[in-house]
């Protein structure tokens, strides 16, 4: 009787100190993953600052860059409206600090139709003509801040590298999806993704949908640059191909 005591108290014994391991051992790993939550986590910030920040600083100095050049043009021979843009680059100054405040705390309110006004206040301000839409789908916040942003870099980048003379914004949306593409009749010609057109397609591709990027004779003109920015409208899904081969004149 005695022994089997004995046997049932031992088997008792190591069976709590086993389960103690085990729950020790849980733990640990349980404290590894919150770990590499909380690192995946910095991880996602820092790069949504750095999209953010070279979204808005990008936009923002291209314009002001633009501005100053046409100022310093205009002081000799229109000394009013050089007065004009020297006021509307401290404007485009003070958004700039503005947002980059936001984008740091996390918030974005700029939508498309802000968006669109600002395309058109830069690209007129640089000699481009631009055709934009008169109606704008209702989105989800989420998409529209994505939206918007893929607008002004590609805006940007009509300012920077298109020496366009005319461009266009189209918005087709239905009830599958929201497409918006911006084209230009500029230079075209392929080259890499730079910083803006890859945050672009990791912004979209987030919400499911993809970026596709054409130039020369593939393009709608025959010639310069089209953007295309799919989104689905039932939120987030597979994400679409994000690229295609740019075909140039």
């Amino acid at each position: 009787m005695l022994v089997a005591l004995e046997f049932v108290f031992t088997v008792v014994v190591g069976a709590v100190s086993i389960f103690d391991a085990e729950r020790a051992r849980a733990g640990r790993r349980l404290r590894r993953a919150d770990e590499e939550i909380e690192r995946l986590a910095t991880i996602a910030e820092r790069e949504r600052i750095a999209r953010d920040l070279h979204d808005l600083l990008g936009h923002s100095l291209s314009v002001i860059v633009l501005k100053s050049e046409l100022a310093g043009r205009l002081i000799s021979i229109d000394s009013d409206r050089a007065e004009l843009e020297v006021h509307d680059i401290e404007h485009t100054a003070r958004t700039a600090l503005t947002e980059v405040r936001a984008a740091v705390t996390g918030y974005r309110a700029t939508g498309l139709g802000a968006e669109l006004a600002n395309a058109r206040r830069v690209l007129d301000a640089a000699g481009v003509d631009i055709d934009l839409p008169t109606n704008l789908p209702d989105l989800p916040a989420e998409q529209e801040s994505a939206l918007a942003f893929a607008v002004r870099e590609a805006v940007t980048n009509v300012l920077r590298h298109a020496q366009a003379r005319h461009a266009s914004i189209r918005i087709n949306s239905t009830t599958e999806d929201v497409v918006v593409e911006v084209s230009d009749d500029g230079r075209g010609g392929h080259t890499p993704d730079g910083a803006g057109l890859i945050g672009m397609r990791e912004r979209i591709s987030a919400l499911g949908g993809g970026v596709t990027r054409v130039t020369g004779s593939a393009t709608d003109n025959g010639s310069g640059t089209l953007i295309r920015m799919t989104l689905p409208r039932n939120g987030r899904g597979t994400p679409a191909p994000t690229d295609t081969k740019a075909v140039q004149s």
